[in-house]
Parts: C-alpha cells; structure tokens; sequence
C-alpha cells in the first residue's frame, strides 16, 4: 500500500501543482559526516550523522504571468523567514516512500523571458532548487 497522496511538494500548507513540473529530482537524506579521516592503514573512519539532509530540484514548463505569479504565491506561502528566503516544505521522500517535513532555503531564482507583448508575458522554464537547513 503506497503512502503517496498525489503530490510532490507542498509549501506550508499549500501543494505545489503536479502539472507545473517539467522536470523534478531529489537527492533524500543524503549522509552528513561529523568527522572523517583515514587511519595509519589507509581506511576511512567515519562518523555519520544518524540524520540526513535532503536536496530538491524542479523545473517548470513554459509558463504564461498568471501561472508564475501563481507558482510564486504557493512558494511564499511556506515562507518563514523572507530574508533567508526559508521555508517550510513537505515533500515525497523517495528513499523512505514517505512525506516527510523541514525547512529549505531556496538560492536565487533566474526568470528568463521568452516573449512579451502587451497582455502577457511568457518565460522559458524555471529552474528552483531547495536545500534543507
């Protein structure tokens, strides 16, 4: 029986649409060392963390202004702290097959335009990566 409730993300209590994803991949619960280095042998002593961190990116299809906008509100409303740009996300976690919760900042977005006229404006795809704090 699958865990999965039919979406990827989730800003604060607000999903992010399935149908804006281009492309989306995460990296679950990568290991963290607290200490590692080699022994008179040469074997790596490591001393891992028992969490781990989780790395998300996605990309949009072509979107039209009100879809960005749109896209840019679900993001805001998992804003905590709008400085730091950090927010609160739920996510499918791949390695666990399970939602799991935390805060992400999300690095600086680039908005490239593909075309403009005087009702509308179209941008390529946006590319949005999140990194667990």
């Amino acid at each position: 029986m699958s865990n999965y409730k039919g979406y990827l993300l989730k800003f604060g209590n607000t999903e992010f649409p399935n149908n804006y994803f281009a492309e989306y991949s995460s990296t679950p619960d990568q290991r963290m060392d607290n200490d590692a280095e080699r022994d008179d042998n040469g074997s790596l002593q490591r001393s891992t963390l028992p969490t781990g961190k989780t790395s998300i990116t996605f990309s949009t299809h072509i979107l039209h202004l009100n879809e960005k906008i749109n896209m840019q509100n679900i993001i805001n409303s998992g804003i905590v702290n709008t400085v730091q740009r950090k927010c609160y996300v739920t996510y499918w976690n791949d390695e666990t097959n399970s939602y799991d919760s935390g805060y992400f900042y999300i690095p600086d977005i680039e908005f490239s335009v593909m075309d403009a006229s005087k009702t509308d404006i179209l941008y390529n795809p946006i590319s949005i990566e999140l990194i667990e704090y």
